[in-house]
This record gives structure tokens, C-alpha cells and sequence, in this order.
């Protein structure tokens, strides 16, 4: 039709505008409706559509993880960013992270393209499990292996929403907010035995002996801190867990932070961990004693660290410690200074006896409670955290027997 032009947009849809006529012409032109993609947006990896997951072996309880999926983005986040490039291209491609937002980068239907209304992506994630993390193969023959993954309460959790905020550029019309999971399948490498190595395995555990595996798994605690609508500034958080060997202990906060624009849509609980310097950071990488905190451990008669942190700077420090990326050059954390007074706020503290040796953790069967003291500096209360995240890295032992599997905790 003269007078007409088409081009297609970045996104593929086929848009349809009208030009100016000359003026010696009288050519009426009908304008046709702009023809909009829906897209499936989700913010994270696969791993962010699950809330709990189980392992069992021939009906024995492995690794139960609550708040899975913060669980999982936390220890991701403590990785390399190339670790974390690798894992989004077996997963959705592109992922949105809320380090974009210091960058003053939004979040909008631009930069985070999604999945196609009507259409389906294959993605893959490796759980985060220490059974299927430690070196040692597992005799499926002696213990098969159960893996229930809990799908999360919501379905906007894992994610983007549409028409939440006024500058929100995420519409009913290019958003899709239905999603579903289908053709579940376990991608596993298996190492096949000869004849006479599996009748030696065998004879083995017939003859009363066991095949032990050792293996790291995390027990996850969320813990409201709401006294009535606020937080509390000063917080004493007791916890009840029989280990043989504690390793490590991890603490996050966590606090709903309102929406003021559309670059906070991203911001969810399993990705969101909130920092006392929050309000008092901004956009740059502020500074203010306000913000500043005071954090510390207690076993029995036994304080980790030995003196309370009270800053970022400390907290980070310690962190680094427990992972053991202080004193590795190779292995350094991708969380910068603002990120970590701002959303990328993690506390860790390493309870062994000799840093990253094995079975030299603290022993809690005694009856010893683990007191988690931290205090906020400021008195403002709309700046308090309202929930406390505490995951207990453990060192456990699963022994095979011919009569069956008995887990070592």
C-alpha cells in the first residue's frame, strides 16, 4: 500500500507505522495495531523455581535444604563471575543480576529478552548437593539415589512480574507470567565396572565390611526477626542443631525493600541479601556509621570470632577467610564494595580447628546452642532487618552396608 513501510524491531515482532503523504495527494491510510511478543522472563537460573530439596538413598534422609533456592544463589554468588557465565548458558542464556543496578542499568523488556509466548527452552543445573559434589563415585546398586525438588509457593518468585510499578516497562501485553516444567530428566555420567571389580565390591559388604563416603551438606534456617511490623535492632538467635562436625556458619538478612522504580522488580527474597548499609549507601559507594553493624558467634564457651565484627569491611574479610579465597590468588570474590553494602550481604564465619582441613570442625552433640548475636548500629527501626538466614555447613559420613544405608551427621 503506498504510503506504508514496514520494518522488524530487535525482538522480531512486525511493526507497522504510517509516513507522510504529499501534500498534492489524498490517499486515506489506515493505521494497523502494533503486533507485541509475550515473554517468559526468568531472573535467575534454573535452580530458582525450587524451594526444598531432598536427597535419599534407599529411604534414608541425605541433604534437606529449605530455601533452596537461596541457598543455592547465595553459594553461587560466592563463585568466580566466569563460574557463573557457564552455568547461565546451560540455563536460560541471560539472567539478570541486581549488581546491574549499581551500574545504573534498569530492568526492563529490553535488556532480559526471555522466552517466547507458546514456545520452550531446555535448561540444565547441577543441584547443589554435597553428595553429588564430593569425588567418590556412588555404588547405585547399594544405595539408590532419590532427588525431590519442591517447586516454589509462587509463581512470580522466580520471575519477572508485569505492571507493578509506573515506570514499569513490563506489560500484560509482552509479559507472560504462566510457566510450566515438563520432561523432567537426571543427566548422569556412570562408570561401568568389570565383572571381577564389582564381585570384589561385593564380597565387600558381605562380608560385613562398609564402604564409607564423606561428603559436605547444608542445613538452611530462616528465622522471622518481626517484632509486631518492625524488625528488632538487637537480635539473639539460638539454634538447636546436634553435628559432629560444624565446619562453617553463613548468616544473610533479609528485608522487602518497597518499590520505587523498575530496576527494584528483580529484587526477590532468594536473591535479595540485604545490608544494614542499604538505606545509607545509595546509588554510590557510601559511607555512614549508621549503617555499620556488630556480629558475633557463640558455642558453649567458645566465641568465633574472638572479637565482634562491626564493619563491612571486617564482615567481608571473614567471609573471604571462610571460603578460602584470602589467602588464594586464584580464587577471588566477584562482590564488589558497593555490592556488598547494598545486596550482596554475607557473613561467614569457619568453626574448624585448622581452615579448610577436613573433619576438624566443631562438635555441637554435647548440647552446646549456637547464639547468633548481631546488632544494628542504627536506631532508625524501618531500616531493621525483618528475617535472619542461617546455613550450617557440616561435614557428614554416608556408610554402606549389605543391610542398608546409616548416615553419620
Amino acid at each position: 500500500m503506498e504510503g506504508v513501510e514496514h520494518k522488524r524491531n530487535d525482538a522480531g515482532a512486525l511493526l507497522y507505522y504510517t509516513t507522510t503523504t504529499p501534500a498534492t495527494e489524498t490517499t486515506t491510510v489506515t493505521s494497523t495495531p502494533v503486533m507485541i511478543e509475550k515473554r517468559l522472563r526468568p531472573l535467575g537460573g534454573s535452580h530458582t523455581f525450587f524451594k526444598r530439596m531432598r536427597v535419599l538413598c534407599n529411604g534414608q534422609i541425605v541433604e534437606d535444604i529449605d530455601d533452596y533456592n537461596r541457598v543455592h544463589e547465595m553459594f553461587l554468588t560466592l563463585t568466580p563471575a566466569e563460574t557463573r557465565l557457564n552455568d547461565a548458558a546451560e540455563s536460560f542464556g541471560s539472567t539478570w543480576d541486581i549488581g546491574t543496578y549499581s551500574e545504573k542499568i534498569g530492568l526492563d523488556s529490553q535488556n532480559l529478552p526471555g522466552v517466547r509466548g507458546e514456545d520452550y527452552q531446555t535448561v540444565l543445573f547441577k543441584p547443589l548437593s554435597g553428595l553429588l559434589m564430593q569425588s567418590k563415585y556412588i555404588p547405585l546398586r547399594y544405595c539408590p539415589l532419590t532427588i525431590e525438588l519442591e517447586l516454589v509457593n509462587d509463581a512470580l518468585e522466580p520471575i519477572v512480574p508485569h505492571g507493578q510499578v509506573s515506570l514499569d516497562t513490563f506489560t500484560a501485553d509482552n509479559t507472560s507470567v504462566k510457566w510450566q516444567i515438563i520432561n523432567v530428566m537426571a543427566k548422569c555420567d556412570v562408570c561401568t565396572l568389570d565383572n571381577a571389580l564389582d564381585n570384589s565390591y561385593a564380597e565387600h559388604l558381605l562380608s560385613g565390611k562398609s564402604l564409607p563416603i564423606n561428603y559436605n551438606t547444608y542445613i538452611s534456617q530462616m528465622q522471622s526477626l518481626l517484632s509486631g511490623t518492625i524488625g528488632q535492632k538487637s537480635v539473639r538467635l539460638n539454634i538447636t542443631r546436634s553435628l559432629s562436625r560444624l565446619k562453617s556458619v553463613f548468616v544473610t538478612l533479609q528485608r522487602q525493600i518497597p518499590f520505587a522504580s523498575a530496576q527494584f522488580i528483580g529484587r526477590k527474597k532468594w536473591n535479595d541479601f540485604y545490608s544494614p548499609m542499604w538505606k545509607y549507601g545509595g546509588d554510590y559507594n557510601g559511607q555512614n556509621s549508621q549503617g555499620e553493624f556488630e556480629f558475633q558467634l557463640q558455642l558453649g564457651s567458645k566465641l568465633y570470632p574472638e572479637y565482634p565484627i562491626r564493619s563491612h569491611g571486617e564482615g567481608y574479610y571473614q567471609l573471604r577467610k571462610t571460603i578460602g579465597a584470602q589467602s588464594n590468588k586464584n580464587h577471588s570474590l566477584e562482590i564488589g564494595s558497593h555490592e556488598y553494602r547494598h545486596h550482596k550481604f554475607i557473613l561467614g564465619t569457619d568453626t574448624e580447628r585448622v581452615l579448610e582441613a577436613g573433619f576438624t570442625g566443631m562438635n555441637t552433640r554435647a548440647g552446646d546452642i549456637l547464639n547468633v548475636r548481631f546488632e544494628h548500629n542504627t536506631t532508625v527501626d524501618t531500616n531493621w532487618a525483618h528475617a535472619m538466614h542461617v546455613i550450617l555447613h557440616s561435614d557428614n559420613i554416608m556408610e554402606i552396608r549389605d543391610s542398608g544405608i546409616t548416615i553419620f551427621d
